[in-house]
C-alpha cells in the first residue's frame, strides 16, 4: 500500500495505459481522479473501486484544468501524484501529414504537458510536495519516418520533464518530474491498429520483433514503471527517462543510419 492517503490524477486515465494506472494506484490505497473527455468510460472505470473518481478533462483547455485542481483542492490537502497518460497517435510521413494534424499533436502532448505540469506544481506546494510522471514514448527518442507528428510532440514534452525537474530541484519544492518511454503495448489503440491489417497475427509478429525481448509489452508492465517513478522508491530519481521498451532503444541503428 504505497500510496495510502495519496491523492493522485491521472490523465488519459479512463483507457488504455492510464486505465490500468488508475487501477493499480487505487488498489494500493491512493485516492484517484480520472481526468479524460471520455465520459462514459471514464465513470465506468470509477464505479469499479470507491477510491476511484472521474472528473472531465480536456488536458489542452486551461479552464478544465483550473476547475479540476479546484475540485482536487477542496477534497484534499493538494495533490500528491499526477501521470499524464492523455495523448494521441496517428501514423503520417511528413509528405502525408498537414497543418492541422502538427498542432493537434502538439496541442496534446505538448501543451497538455504544460498545463498539467504548471497546476500540479501549484496543488503540490500544498501538500508539501509531489512525483509528476509523463508518458512519453521510444518515438520521442528514436523516431520513425511513419511518426513525424507524434514523434515531435513527445519530444516537446519530453522538455518540459525535464525543464520541470530542474526548476523543481532549484526551487526546493521537493517536487520530482519523470518521463516513461513505452514501446508498443497492448492497448486498444494498438488493437485497433491490428485489428484493420489485412493480416492482424502478422502484423502482431513485426510489432513483437521490433524489440529483442520479442513481445510486446502489457499495460501492467508499462503501469508498473510510473508506479515506481509516482512511489517514494524513486526519491532521489528527476529529470529521468525511464525505457519500458523491451531492449529497443539499446539496439544499434542499422548501418548507415543514425547517429
Amino acid at each position: 500500500m504505497r500510496f495510502t492517503n495519496k491523492t493522485a490524477l491521472v490523465t488519459g486515465g479512463a483507457d488504455g495505459i492510464g486505465a490500468g494506472i488508475v487501477l493499480s494506484l487505487a488498489q494500493e490505497g491512493a485516492r484517484v481522479y480520472v481526468g479524460d473527455i471520455d465520459t462514459v468510460k471514464g465513470e465506468a472505470l470509477a464505479a469499479k473501486n470507491a477510491n476511484i473518481h472521474f472528473v472531465h478533462l480536456d488536458v489542452c483547455d486551461n479552464e478544465q484544468w483550473l476547475s479540476t485542481m479546484a475540485k482536487i483542492d477542496a477534497a484534499s490537502s493538494g495533490l500528491d501524484i499526477l501521470i499524464q497518460s492523455a495523448g494521441i497517435s496517428r501514423p503520417g510521413s511528413i509528405e502525408d501529414v498537414d497543418i492541422d494534424e502538427w498542432r493537434e499533436h502538439m496541442r496534446v502532448h505538448g501543451e497538455g504537458a504544460f498545463l498539467g505540469c504548471k497546476y500540479a506544481i501549484a496543488s503540490m506546494k500544498k501538500s508539501g510536495g509531489g512525483a509528476i510522471v509523463n508518458i512519453s514514448s521510444v518515438e520521442s527518442i528514436r523516431p520513425g519516418p511513419l511518426f513525424t507528428c507524434y514523434g515531435a510532440a513527445k519530444a516537446a514534452q519530453d522538455a518540459v520533464t525535464k525543464t520541470v525537474a530542474l526548476h523543481c530541484g532549484e526551487m526546493a519544492y521537493n517536487i520530482r518530474c519523470n518521463s516513461v518511454h513505452p514501446a508498443a503495448t497492448y492497448t486498444p489503440l494498438l488493437q485497433q491498429y491490428l485489428q484493420s491489417a489485412d493480416d492482424p497475427e502478422a502484423l502482431e509478429r513485426i510489432y513483437a520483433g521490433m524489440q529483442p525481448l520479442n513481445r510486446i509489452a502489457t499495460v501492467d508492465e508499462v503501469a508498473n514503471a510510473c508506479l515506481f517513478l509516482a512511489s517514494d522508491e524513486s526519491s532521489f530519481m528527476t529529470g529521468h527517462q525511464m525505457y519500458v521498451d523491451g531492449g529497443v532503444l539499446a539496439k544499434p541503428y542499422p548501418s548507415g543510419q543514425g547517429a
